[in-house]
């Protein structure tokens, strides 16, 4: 296997504090690496210099094996799908004109993008005749997400990243999208980095974990290697909340 992303002791300070501090991270391709930890821990930031929304204060990002500072930053953002939690779809554009703004900026022929579009909405299980000329006011917020993860997607970017994408939904859309996405991810095959501070979303989806707290990495493994090997009381506190959760719930119900 080889690393399609390397953070290599990443760092970011910002008015004299560290957000991010000596982050070593890979990534390989293919896979889905899940950064977990509460407010405060550095998970966005490490998304955002990831793509440079940010740029580090130390250290390096590596895509593919090349720096990615070698060519300027909107070309990088290019390749790399970002989907958000408050999706920022444009309002006066259609959802088909939402999905294809990467591909039009990279000069994609119309019938390209018009194929890519279509393929895009009914893989994220929106029917493009129904919804490729509507306007995200239009859209459910489940399928608002649904137009952000196609949109994500649309340029058939190699490394895709989420920053708590599902955070605002009602459960059930939740759930279903957790789903959709997880299935989507196994069958394109794209490398994803998926932020959340749900550590049950966590479990569910990634084929790792990485734990951070205050900026710093705690550990990174498999869900099953966390909860059996914790290497911080932390990390061991955390992976023990699903179980918590079910316990809580189980007597609730049976006090009920």
């Amino acid at each position: 296997m080889n690393p399609l992303l390397e953070l290599v002791a990443v760092g970011r300070e910002q008015g004299g504090r560290e957000l991010v501090a000596d982050l070593s991270l890979s990534v390989e391709e293919g896979e889905l690496l899940v950064l977990v930890g509460a407010s405060g821990s550095g998970k966005t930031t490490t998304l955002k210099m990831i793509n440079r929304l940010v740029e580090p204060t130390s250290g390096e990002v590596r895509i593919g094996g090349r720096r990615h500072d070698e060519e300027p930053a909107h070309l990088l953002r290019r390749r790399i799908g970002y989907v958000f939690q408050q999706v920022g779809l444009f309002p006066h554009l259609t959802v088909a004109e939402n999905v294809a703004v990467t591909p039009a900026l990279l000069g994609w022929p119309r019938e390209r993008m018009r194929a890519r579009v279509d393929e895009l909405l009914a893989l994220v299980q929106l029917e493009p005749r129904r919804f490729r000329e509507r306007l995200p006011a239009e859209l459910s917020g489940g399928e608002q997400q649904r137009v952000g993860i196609a949109r994500a997607l649309a340029a058939e970017p190699p490394l895709v990243l989420l920053d708590e994408p599902f955070g605002a939904l009602d459960p059930l859309t939740r759930e279903a999208l957790q789903e959709a996405f997880r299935e989507l991810q196994r069958r394109l095959g794209f490398t994803a980095v998926f932020v959340t501070h749900d550590v049950v979303e966590a479990v569910l989806l990634a084929d790792r974990i990485a734990v951070l707290r205050a900026g710093r990495l705690l550990q990174v493994g498999t869900a099953s290697e966390l909860r059996q090997s914790p290497a911080d009381p932390d990390v061991e506190a955390l992976m023990a909340t699903p179980q918590r959760q079910a316990e809580a719930l189980a007597a609730k119900l049976g006090a009920s």
